[in-house]
């Protein structure tokens, strides 16, 4: 019977939480609290499954001399796991805001992602990606990785390249790429907006790219970057 109580009690506790997270993405329609709920419900799942694993340990070994080695570890799980999951990201933030000098408004670039630092908390940071999405990036993520710090918006220098394209590689594919391959380099301002501007020109277009990089002394390097790319990309068989 015990058994039967501790199967019927894991299914309602899967039934709960997975109706759970449907309905509080429904409750909490105002944005402020909806990242919130994101955020804290997993939390909660982990500790709804630590409660149905001690009530079985007392439900099954409650009158044993061993429940009290097993509920011992239980609790050791649950405190090295949260150590794991907050601590790893509290350390790590603390390296990290003291080594780079990192200020809200920064731009930074890594080698997953790249924006402007809205905010710098003792967990993780919160980034506007150069497309408008917001990212919040845990500070475990970026230990070890190198972060390469921008020109804020206006500062950058203003810089054009010319290019010639088959057009037989499509317009749209051709502005997606090379989009794509300039927001790669690290000099390059990804707040900014870059432009791939195409002329037909008999079998071939004239792409302009335009972009801001952090030193105005980077244009002959983007423009041997970004004519190798084209030729191996791009090429006309």
């Amino acid at each position: 019977m015990e058994i039967i109580n501790t199967l019927i009690v894991a299914i309602a506790l899967i039934v709960l939480l997975r109706g759970g997270r449907y309905f509080l993405n429904l409750a909490a329609r105002d944005k402020r609290y909806h990242s919130y709920v994101l955020r804290i419900f997993p939390w909660v799942e982990v500790i709804l499954w630590f409660a149905f694993i001690f009530w079985t340990i007392s439900l099954h070994f409650g009158n044993t001399g061993i429940y009290s080695v097993l509920s011992g570890s239980m609790a050791l799980a649950f405190v090295l796991l949260f150590g794991w999951f907050v601590l790893r990201d509290f350390f790590s933030g603390a390296v990290i805001r003291g080594s780079q000098e990192l200020e809200p408004g920064m731009f930074i670039k890594t080698d997953t992602f790249s924006g402007s630092v809205i905010s710098l908390g003792y967990l993780a940071m919160e980034v506007r990606a150069g497309d408008g999405e917001k990212l919040i990036v845990p500070y475990s993520r970026l230990a070890g990785k190198q972060i390469t710090k921008m020109a804020a918006h206006g500062r950058g220098k203003n810089q054009n390249i010319k290019l010639e394209i088959y057009q037989k590689h499509g317009a749209q594919n051709i502005q997606q790429s090379i989009k794509r391959k300039v927001l790669e380099l690290p000099w390059i301002i990804a707040g900014e907006e870059i432009k791939v501007s195409l002329m037909p020109f008999d079998d071939r277009y004239v792409a302009e790219v335009s972009f801001q990089s952090m030193k105005e002394d980077m244009l002959p390097a983007t423009e041997e970057v970004l004519r190798e790319f084209v030729s191996k990309e791009f090429s006309p068989d």
